[in-house]
């Protein structure tokens, strides 16, 4: 800690040094153009003097640059601190671990080799060792890597998948299975066990093993994994089941029409052609384990890891598309857009991946504020396919994104449109294009087509929360249908009971009935759920007045306008400050006149 304040002294110095330098020299008596003065001018030369390089400081820099996820500057910062003190294991370690997670093989291996001389038995080390030698097809040492390492964390999953598959590659199928076993230690690695002896009982040439190991995975959590399924039904078309194949892709589709993968391999079938092995090299097997593990993690909290396996599947298999799809999904978690965007486009355009790396394309032009480049892209891709709905959809999220109402609600409807051109009715899993525009047609004062869109959504699913409070909040707002509106209100409470928006809108149900001490207890609590939304805090200092905790109200108000009330909203949030709010109006009933399309 000393040395760190000591470094930020030194920086402070020389910045208030070339600030004196600068800014006061031409005012100083005897400083003007032309003036020789030794002391000042030594002044300027060491404020201007290059500082010189800092491990400490480009080690902090790198912390820093890595928690705000600019990972291209860490890694640069890492390599020059390491460069300073290159036999810090603990700085290698993190240095290699970041060239890897941002695809710099060649360094993180040269890494590793460091790492792996000094410690023999550093897991990542061996890891990325092992699939170099993999890659190479030296599977000998691939396997010695692989046994100096011990079996814990990440390891306890890897090391025998690794292993399994250069077993299969030396012909050593019964070991291979034999390791697998391993996996059945933790439960949660029971579908990695049953679904890679699948692939190497196919690689094998075991197809009865194969496809009971194909069967037995289905049936448990990876029942809806598309790459489990389309694997199995590559297999079946290879081993005269093609019908059953068409049945398990057939049902796939039916839940999810738009499964680009499934929607591929579904039409080569019907074209008489056949799905070939996934998998005819260790390398390949060795990818596709990797790419498991980076599924699996993915949806947590282990971007970076996701990142790794990502990054290693694809220097084994570079044209595995999943992994690439992977990898730019877990950037766009982190919100490194336009490198997301820089993988999508690496998908090769005869890829089924190709369609939805588009789409992402457009939404992270959108996400970077593109507008206009996200719209054109994805009109283009809606004109290229007639019958899909996916571009179109984004488009309309996109347009509402912006209040750019009119076209959303024009747009919702071609969508609308090709799906009862294709199915004749609405499904189920309609009910959220026909909220969403409903939304538009509120935004747009079209009440009776958002109503009307609205109460078609909830014929398709009853209790959804989502539009059992947008209507609710809108009936009561408008004092029409309040004991339909309440008790829809309450269901969507009941299950969503986290939501704030959800919490805020009972609240504002009980003060628009004049109920206050309830209306603050909802409101009190939204505000905990969502403390920095300015619409809940408006609402919950409305409450207060009402209940005559006027100090707080004008607090609660003065926070709405901090957190960033709409502009169009702070004049009238000013008055309430200064003036209160008048008198009550509480709705004691239906005010008439009013639609009752809801009663």
């Amino acid at each position: 800690m000393a040395r760190i304040i000591q470094i930020c002294k030194k920086y402070r110095r020389r910045a208030i040094l070339l600030a004196a330098a600068t800014l006061w020299l031409p005012l100083l008596p005897g400083c003007t153009d032309g003036a020789d003065n030794a002391k000042l001018a030594a002044m300027r030369a060491e404020a201007e003097a290059p500082l010189s390089p800092s491990p400490l400081g480009h080690y902090l820099s790198a912390r820093l640059a890595r928690d705000e996820q600019d990972l291209g500057r860490a890694a640069q910062f890492y390599d020059i601190a390491l460069a300073a003190n290159p036999e810090n294991q603990p700085l290698l370690h993190q240095t290699m671990v970041l060239m890897l997670a941002e695809g710099r093989m060649a360094e993180a291996i040269g890494l590793a080799r460091r790492r792996v001389a000094k410690r023999s038995d550093a897991a990542m080390a061996r890891l990325i060792l092992a699939a170099d030698a993999i890659r190479g097809n030296d599977l000998a040492a691939a396997r010695d890597h692989l046994l100096q390492t011990k079996r814990k964390n990440y390891m306890s999953l890897l090391q025998p998948m690794l292993r399994a598959w250069i077993d299969a590659g030396d012909d050593r199928y019964d070991d291979a299975i034999k390791v697998l076993e391993q996996l059945l230690d933790r439960k949660v690695f029971a579908p990695f066990k049953t679904y890679h002896t699948a692939l190497i009982s196919d690689f094998a040439g075991h197809n009865e093993a194969a496809q009971a190991a194909y069967e037995t995975t289905l049936k448990g959590n990876a029942q809806r994994a598309t790459r489990v399924a389309l694997n199995y039904g590559g297999f079946l078309s290879r081993n005269d089941q093609r019908d059953k194949a068409e049945t398990l892709f057939g049902g796939i589709l039916r839940r999810n029409p738009n499964n680009p993968v499934i929607l591929a391999a579904h039409d080569t079938l019907q074209r008489g052609e056949t799905l070939w092995p996934p998998i005819t090299t260790v390398a390949e097997g060795v990818a596709e384990a990797f790419l498991s593990a980076g599924f699996a993690i993915s949806g947590s909290r282990g971007g970076e890891t996701a990142r790794i396996y990502s990054r290693l599947a694809l220097y084994l298999r570079p044209g595995l598309d999943a992994a690439r799809m992977l990898l730019a999904e877990v950037l766009e978690r982190e919100r490194r857009f336009q490198e997301a965007m820089d993988i999508y486009e690496k998908v090769p355009q005869g890829s089924p991946y190709y369609w939805n790396a588009r789409i992402r394309i457009a939404s992270n032009m959108n996400n970077l504020d593109r507008i206009d480049e996200t719209v054109t892209l994805l009109r283009k891709m809606a004109a290229e396919r007639p019958d899909d709905t996916s571009a179109l959809i984004t488009v309309a999220r996109v347009l509402r994104s912006q209040d750019r109402f009119e076209e959303t609600i024009a747009t919702y409807s071609k969508v609308l449109d090709r799906i009862l051109r294709r199915n004749d009715t609405l499904k189920t899993q309609h009910w959220v294009l026909l909220y969403e525009r409903g939304v538009a047609y509120e935004r747009a004062e079209q009440w009776a087509s958002a109503e009307a869109d609205f109460l078609k959504a909830l014929e398709l699913r009853p209790e959804e929360p989502r539009v059992l409070n947008y209507l609710g909040y809108s009936w009561i707002d408008q004092g029409i249908h309040l004991d339909r509106a309440r008790g829809m209100i309450e269901m969507a409470v009941s299950k969503r009971p986290n939501d704030g928006y959800v919490v805020d809108s009972l609240g504002w149900v009980f003060y628009r009935l004049g109920r206050y001490q309830e209306a603050v207890k909802h409101l009190e609590r939204a505000v905990e759920l969502r403390p920095q939304d300015p619409i809940i805090n408006d609402h919950l200092g409305d409450a207060y007045w009402r209940a005559g905790r006027k100090l707080e109200a004008r607090f609660q108000w003065s926070h709405a306008i901090d957190l960033g009330a709409e502009e169009t909203l702070i004049p009238e949030i000013l008055a309430k400050q200064v003036n209160g709010l008048g008198p009550a109006e509480p709705l004691a009933q239906e005010r008439s006149g009013k639609s009752d399309s809801g009663g």
